[in-house]
């Protein structure tokens, strides 16, 4: 199946006009028939497009033309010069920012701004980090659906940083013997 999906993006990217130096397959969850297409080409912001909407849009099309030729209902995740992933990581950088905010200060923040796929991402990345107190919820209804991410454990104290004892010296021994450094 994953030779079959990766001549069907070939030729799909081919016939698009996209420049495509490679096309690889791998199945993420093959009883659900949930395939990864990762793409590298010189062409990613005709892929892409701003914010990644064009993308969606790609992928959307790409995953009907392959459930047509192949006659089975299938889902495809498109990653293009590993645009995802990098996203990824800049989401769960600002999460993990937001996360040790809200330990050191306890209480719950909104975040109202996530897409339904980032709210995911955050859900599943919440649960994995297994952090006693640290939980998220969804509310809301289709554009104004938001997520809620709230610690209710031990606050943790800010972290504030001892001078060693080598740097005082040093600091000292800068000093003349009035003690202002000149």
């Amino acid at each position: 199946m994953q030779e079959q999906i990766e001549q069907i993006s070939l030729r799909f990217f081919t016939l698009m006009g996209i420049g495509v130096e490679s096309v690889s397959v791998d199945p993420e969850e093959e009883k659900r028939r949930i395939y990864r297409v990762t793409v590298k080409t010189p062409d990613s912001k005709m892929l892409i497009g701003m914010h990644g909407q064009t993308l969606e849009s790609v992928r959307h099309l790409l995953t009907r033309l392959v459930e047509r030729t192949v006659g089975k209902s299938f889902l495809i995740h498109l990653e293009v010069n590993d645009y995802l992933q990098a996203k990824d990581e800049r989401l769960f950088r600002r999460i993990e920012e937001r996360i040790g905010s809200l330990m050191r200060t306890g209480g719950e923040i909104t975040l109202p701004e996530l897409s339904s796929y980032e709210r995911k991402k955050v859900h599943a990345y919440v649960a994995d980090k297994k952090v006693e107190g640290l939980s998220t919820r969804s509310t809301g209804e289709g554009d104004t659906r938001m997520l809620h991410l709230s610690y209710v454990g031990t606050l943790e104290k800010a972290k504030v940083a001892e001078p060693s004892h080598e740097r005082v010296s040093a600091a000292i021994s800068d000093l003349s013997e009035d003690g202002i450094g000149i």
